[in-house]
């Protein structure tokens, strides 16, 4: 079968890969392609080894021993890919999503398959988390071919940078070794009459041009589908609609958060319990998120999210349960989880929502920090469900009789297992309990008739030979200790939250020491990077989420300190990102030096995490109220509300919670000589939903006041602590 006839035919023999070469045989137009001339091609030392280990990053280090010769995705592998007359093959991974171990141990075992994928291609290993766009782009070419968005990807990619083939990967009853020479089988045949074709026809390459034209159509259909958003033209009222429209998600009765999936909902926890104690909006709006919140943290707290043996918390659930997590889990999201929980607990004072919290710390500084005082992203091994649960007679066995009771009552654990039917519809772990404490401490200690000083040793020791025990199903976990920018950024914000609600000056000092650390390894001049050590521009440049990231956490720590070096250097990140990440009417999320895929990828959803959007928005409107905005057309691009986000208000909660903060603003204007309590108590306002400013003359704010500005009413003065709080902050915390 000739090329013609492979490409014609290529889209209805597979229903597992989607070619973007289909019907290329047909095409006779002038578009310019490259051309080898017929020339014989030349492997580079480089691709005759594996050429990742050196790199940065979870992902590359785990597969720096693998027998294939992944490389990494640069303008030099590209350049050696065209010497060498090869196809990339590209995996794109996700080091907070685990699953790609398995997918790569499948290729790695197979002697026949790893000589395949040496001989025939460039094989390029992708963290989609680091270089973000690639990420953000599996999302669009899932749904080309109308796949939901699963991770990793197989990618086949020209030399060119446009893709010719793609499949997800992570499918249940799918064998991975199948599903690659499926699609191998036929792409390689292409690619192997094509260059024939190319000798024959004078180097005219049928499918480096058309996936030239199908990139290009895909270009133009994205860039229309970024600027032909419609926004909302009165956000102050949609962004309420938005709001009431997420509280109405959660039914108290079956206690479902309708429309979430499986993500931790760090981010509705956020935005509801500010809602549900801002100024201005309107009194059912309020009244309805605080009981939204208080309800969801009656689901959360008590859940298996939250893990009793080591305090972590778990990125995501399995089923439609919080009873039966994913069991994975990233310094990022420990982070997100605390910033979340520490603005509940000041909605609603549920004091366990700040315990929570702060072990979320703890666990994080345990398990994440590296040498150099940063933070790692964090790697999770994919193990069986089954290593994570517990049967009655395990707990027994291992803790006695007299312990084993009182741990199986506040677990809620059950003889034939405590999963509802919805998390294990199946029955697959019969028998099988996870653990969520349903008590806490002070409880349990209460139901024994202890004194908790007496009964918090016993329970220490009792989670301590459990967790030996689920230490050793497991086996050894391979610690990240790459600094990691996003999630030391992030932890910086962990740290000023924590200091705002409970106002304990070691998370101050804290969140100040990581925030220097972070400008002292990834500033690279004027701009950031994603890693402490070096790497290609297209590994490790800092992307527009990242920016984001930085902007909020140093915001955060200019608010807790009221210390002039962090706003200026909050000014100098917004207008290095306006310079780099200001695109054609939308929001890049690549920098130039770093783009080798020519797509218009910006990122406007709660994908992965939260979205650059969100981040940026949110970042404006503080900067805004404070007297320092961004430059006009990167703010202009920052500011909208797109009608879209009111349809899916849980995919929005980022962009939501920047537009509450905009059109329905608190600014605490600080006057001179202030008295120390007046000062700490501005400090310990809430972190992102109150902005703080020194008076300036024109303010005209007496010395030794606060003047509280509000979006409507007239402004108003307070002198003491106790005045400013009973004007901010909501009665339980008061």
């Amino acid at each position: 079968m000739n090329i013609r006839n492979r490409l014609a035919t290529a889209a209805a023999v597979s229903s597992l890969c989607v070619l973007a070469l289909a019907g290329v045989s047909c095409r006779k137009d002038k578009l310019a392609a490259t051309s080898s001339n017929g020339a014989p091609s030349a492997v580079a030392n480089e691709l005759k080894s594996n050429g990742i280990g050196a790199l940065p990053g979870a992902i590359y280090r785990s597969q720096a021993d693998s027998p294939i010769h992944w490389q990494p995705l640069t303008k030099e592998t590209l350049e050696r890919a065209k010497d060498s007359r090869r196809l990339l093959f590209c995996v794109i991974a996700m080091p907070q999503q685990p699953g790609f171990q398995k997918v790569l141990a499948s290729l790695d075992k197979n002697a026949q398959t790893v000589a395949e994928i040496n001989a025939t291609y460039v094989p390029v290993l992708i963290d989609g988390d680091a270089s973000r766009e690639m990420g953000l782009v599996t999302a669009d070419l899932c749904a080309e071919i109308k796949r939901p968005l699963q991770l990793p990807l197989f990618l086949w990619m020209t030399y060119e940078g446009n893709p010719v083939a793609w499949i997800p990967v992570k499918q249940e009853g799918v064998k991975v070794l199948d599903l690659f020479n499926q699609s191998h089988n036929m792409i390689s045949l292409m690619w192997e009459d094509d260059l024939k074709q190319m000798s024959k026809e004078g180097g005219t390459s049928y499918v480096l041009k058309n996936s030239a034209i199908d990139n290009a159509n895909r270009r133009a259909r994205l860039q229309e589908r970024k600027i032909s958003k419609v926004m909302s033209e009165q956000p102050a009222r949609d962004v309420v609609r938005s709001v009431r429209q997420l509280a109405s998600l959660y039914d108290p009765y079956s206690r479902s958060f309708d429309e979430t999936g499986g993500l931790f909902p760090s981010g509705a926890l956020e935005l509801l319990a500010t809602a549900a104690v801002r100024p201005g909006l309107p009194a059912d709006v309020r009244a309805r998120s605080l009981e939204t919140t208080r309800e969801l943290l009656k689901d959360l707290l008590p859940s298996a999210m939250f893990d009793p043996l080591d305090g972590g918390v778990f990125s995501s659930r399995s089923g439609n349960s919080w009873a039966l997590p994913s069991f994975t889990r990233d310094c990022p999201g420990q982070a997100r989880v605390v910033v979340g929980l520490l603005e509940s607990y000041r909605a609603t004072g549920e004091t366990r929502a700040l315990t929570n919290a702060l072990g979320l710390i703890g666990y994080a500084e345990k398990n994440y920090a590296t040498a150099e005082g940063l933070f790692s992203m964090g790697f999770t091994p994919e193990t069986d469900l089954e290593k994570w649960m517990w049967s009655v007679e395990d707990v027994k066995t291992a803790l006695g009789p007299q312990d084993s009771a009182w741990w199986i009552k506040a677990t809620g654990m059950k003889g034939l297992g405590n999963l509802p039917s919805e998390a294990d519809p199946r029955r697959e772990f019969f028998r099988g309990n996870t653990f969520g404490l349903m008590q806490s401490v002070p409880e349990i200690a209460a139901d024994l008739g202890l004194p908790v000083e007496e009964f918090t040793p016993r329970f220490d020791a009792a989670r301590a030979k459990l967790l030996a025990i689920r230490n050793q199903r497991i086996g050894n976990i391979l610690r990240d200790e790459n600094s990691h920018a996003g999630a030391s950024f992030r932890m910086v914000s962990a740290y000023a939250a924590a200091y705002s609600a409970t106002g304990d000056e070691k998370y101050r000092a804290k969140a100040v020491a990581l925030l220097n650390r972070c400008r002292q390894v990834f500033s690279s001049g004027p701009k950031l990077r994603m890693f402490a050590s070096d790497a290609p521009a297209s590994i490790s440049a800092g992307r527009a989420f990242l920016y984001g990231l930085a902007l909020q956490s140093v915001i955060d720590v200019a608010a807790i300190t009221s210390d002039e070096q962090w706003l200026v250097w909050s000014e100098d990140l917004a207008t290095t990102a306006a310079e780099l990440f200001t695109g054609n009417s939308f929001l890049k999320e690549c920098p130039d030096e770093a783009k080798l895929i020519d797509l218009p990828v910006t990122d406007l959803v709660m994908l992965f995490d939260d979205s650059t959007a969100g981040l940026v928005s949110l970042a404006e409107s503080r900067l805004q109220q404070i007297g320092r905005p961004l430059v006009l057309g990167f703010s202009e691009l920052a500011t909208p509300m797109p009608t879209y986000a009111m349809d899916r208000p849980i995919l929005h909660t980022d962009l939501l919670l920047a537009t509450l903060t905009r059109h329905y603003r608190v600014t605490a204007v600080v006057g001179a000589a202030v008295n120390p309590e007046l000062k700490s108590a501005v400090e310990r306002l809430p972190l992102r939903s109150v902005q703080r400013r020194p008076a300036k003359p024109d303010d005209k704010v007496p010395d030794g006041s606060v003047q509280i500005l509000l979006s409507e009413g007239e402004p108003r003065l307070v002198s003491t602590a106790a005045a400013l709080k009973e004007a901010l902050l909501p009665s339980s915390v008061k």
